[in-house]
């Protein structure tokens, strides 16, 4: 399981237990994401009754006074109302917070018989659960607040019965660093209230980075045309976003482009000069401009953002070679021209201090030249497959003395609902192979590509990045599953992680890499009716194993006291996937319909099924109609839940489309029965848009 102690000599001055199996069933039992190091129930209670009070240590903390009031108000919503507050130390029914090593802690973790092992890691914690008294305790401010992340969880009952389950925890985080990259340039924008939210989960989880992933978004101020107005971060935006996780123990990291990426900045006129092809994705390392519009944003970045890091970005260079740098790519190598780009700037941004990240897909391209890698740069070494092991991956940049993080994904990307199959097992292996690698931390990573991914739908997938990174080794999906519905919503049973792997298994079940294109691919065509025959049987499994999902968070969503978003977001996905499938089972009926009639065309009764298909209200065309005007409209609401009205306009007026198509469809079909009135035939079924003739049906 998750116990393992590591490298440290973790104890509990208690008597002694096999510490691997009792946390692992105390976890089973406790239903804690992350899973903590060491668990040991004692079967006791403290009952959070009116007289209990949180007492901080060290009143003047503010770190530990936010932990607590923030913990107070995650119990208020989560168990009824319960309400608590912060006062003075008392003998008796107290939550002590604090650091290790001052007095109140101290004495409180004696009478307790827990005491800290001597090399516990800064974000470290202990935690125990008497009848009488409670206390948390972090090697740093950071270790105190994640300790106070696991005492929510603990939380049992409502109100008056609420209570916490006795216990003994020492736990720590096995990688560094637990971030997520999110995408904030191929469409959605989040508001800014939206990524508080994402930085309070994040944080709930005991995740300590986040990563903007930006393209042209930043407003920048020395180069106000590259980005959209109200599609972009503001400086002032930025700065309440940094401030804001700072209290969370985030550390944001900008990520800007410094290289390929930057269409929308090279589509202008004022910046075409620095493209390495007219107009097109990546700034030419020929050019001298290209480092001084780098030189430019990171100036600006470096007042707003005040971390450790600036991630480069980097990757997928695609166009290295092909226009301005032919010259110098024949003469000297793809690779010594990206390596060189990359010193530049490394050069530009050194008086900054700051360690910089870049995506190590071109360095993978070019092993001879990895050793040639200046060692202060972070390698963020991405890949997105469902591997048995990324040994291979990791071991050529671990060979040559460089640090790196693990990127896995959560399968979002050109997906109605992310898939969970594919990132289940991409995240828990890299994960763990880039334990085994010593690296310094995992990125997760949430991709917009194909401009309409909702957020709300990667939380599984996110969560699990948190937790595989906290905890040692590879994680048990089977155990986190078990206890994500409590950890993550508050209930019980697993009713609702089950509806998610349902949603994101679609891709199993059909065999497809991309279930979106897939959504909107033209019905009237060969290829789409071929697909439509060929996944006949699975279309039918997969509705319904979706209208099961939508039941299931329809009639318990409600039940839900944390992060019901998730739930609504969950529940468009299924209606999508849907619709998805019934359009597959409609079209392939079509085609079938009328084909018979048009070779049975003195059959009157075979003829008029088509009836089915045309008509002022009901049809079974235009009813397809009608679900993607309702899915447009639900399809605003979710969208604007999260995110700025920037571009949504652009993915409404896909399905505007598509409900088009289906309305043409329909009235074509009304006038081929009305010459079919008249004429007795009907025309061709490729000028229908039906194409060849289906087999007879099994």
């Amino acid at each position: 399981m998750f116990v393992s102690c590591g490298a440290l000599a973790l104890w509990l001055n208690v008597a002694s237990f096999d510490a691997r199996a009792q946390t692992a069933n105390a976890g089973e039992a406790l239903r804690l994401i992350p899973q903590p190091k060491q668990v040991r129930p004692t079967g006791e209670t403290f009952r959070l009754t009116r007289d209990v009070r949180l007492a901080l240590a060290d009143a003047r903390s503010p770190d530990d006074r936010f932990a607590a009031e923030d913990f107070i108000n995650d119990v208020r919503e989560t168990a009824g109302g319960l309400t608590l507050s912060v006062g003075r130390p008392r003998a008796r029914r107290t939550i002590l917070i604090g650091a290790l090593g001052l007095a109140p802690v101290e004495a409180a973790l004696k009478r307790a018989s827990l005491s800290a092992p001597p090399d516990l890691n800064e974000e470290g914690y202990l935690l125990s659960v008497s009848p009488d008294e409670v206390v948390v305790a972090g090697k740093t401010a950071a270790g105190t607040f994640y300790g106070l992340q696991t005492l929510k969880q603990l939380v049992r009952g409502d109100a008056a019965d609420a209570f916490l389950p006795g216990v003994r925890i020492i736990d720590y985080p096995t990688m560094r660093w637990r971030g997520l990259s999110d995408d904030i340039s191929r469409g959605p924008v989040p508001t800014v209230e939206y990524v508080k939210r994402q930085l309070r989960t994040l944080a709930a989880f005991k995740m300590n980075m986040h990563s903007f992933y930006m393209e042209h978004t930043f407003a920048s101020r020395s180069h106000p045309l590259i980005a959209p107005e109200g599609g972009s971060l503001t400086h002032e935006e930025i700065r309440e976003l940094v401030r804001y996780a700072r209290r969370y123990h985030i550390e944001v990291v900008p990520e800007q482009q410094t290289f390929g990426h930057l269409h929308k900045a090279l589509k202008f006129e004022t910046y075409n000069e620095l493209a390495e092809v007219p107009y097109g994705d990546m700034l030419s390392p020929q050019q001298e401009g290209s480092f001084r519009l780098v030189a430019d944003w990171y100036k600006e970045l470096d007042e707003l953002f005040p971390g450790k890091f600036f991630h480069i970005g980097a990757d997928e260079t695609f166009e290295l070679g092909q226009g301005q740098s032919r010259e110098q790519v024949k003469a000297r190598g793809a690779g010594a021209v990206y390596f060189e780009h990359l010193r530049r700037v490394r050069e530009i941004l050194q008086p900054y201090r700051r360690r910089l990240m870049f995506w190590g897909d071109i360095a993978l391209n070019h092993p001879e030249l990895i050793g040639r890698i200046p060692k202060d740069l972070i390698v963020m070494n991405w890949a997105y497959g469902a591997r048995d092991d990324f040994t291979a991956r990791l071991k050529p940049f671990k060979d040559a003395g460089l640090e790196q993080f693990v990127c896995p994904g959560v399968s979002n990307w050109n997906q109605v609902f992310p898939n969970l199959d594919n990132a289940a097992r991409n995240i828990t292996v890299f994960v763990r192979d880039g334990q085994r690698a010593g690296a310094l931390g995992m990125l997760n990573t949430n991709w917009d590509d194909d401009g309409e991914t909702l957020f709300e739908m990667t939380w599984y997938g996110v969560v699990l990045g948190a937790a595989a990174s906290w905890q040692e080794g590879q994680l048990d999906v089977a155990q986190f599953e078990r206890n994500f519905d409590w950890a993550f919503f508050r209930r019980d049973g697993d009713s609702f992680v089950r509806a998610l792997r349902a949603l994101g298994s679609v891709n199993t079940l059909l065999g497809t890499n991309t279930t979106n294109p897939l959504f909107w691919q033209e019905p009237f065509t060969n290829a789409f009716q071929e697909r439509a025959r060929t996944l006949r049987e699975k279309t039918r499994q997969m509705r319904l194993a979706v209208e099961g999902a939508e039941a299931t968070l329809a009639r318990d969503g409600g039940e839900a006291r944390r992060n019901r978003r998730m739930i609504a977001s969950a529940r468009f996905a299924a209606q999508r996937l849907g619709h998805m499938g019934r359009r597959m089972q409609v079209v392939e009926q079509f085609s079938r319909d009328y084909w018979q009639a048009y070779l049975n065309l003195g059959d009157r009764r075979q003829v008029n099924r088509l009836r089915r298909y045309h008509g002022a209200i009901y049809n079974h065309l235009r009813e397809m109609a009608e679900e993607l005007a309702t899915l447009k409209a639900s399809y605003r609401e979710q969208w604007l839940a999260e995110n700025r009205p920037y571009w949504l306009e652009s993915v409404l007026a896909r399905y505007d489309v598509a409900i088009a198509t289906w309305l043409g469809r329909s009235k074509a079909m009304e006038e081929a029965m009305r010459e079919y009135a008249e004429s007795s035939t009907l025309p061709n079924p490729e000028e229908v848009g039906l194409g060849s003739r289906p087999q007879p049906a099994p």
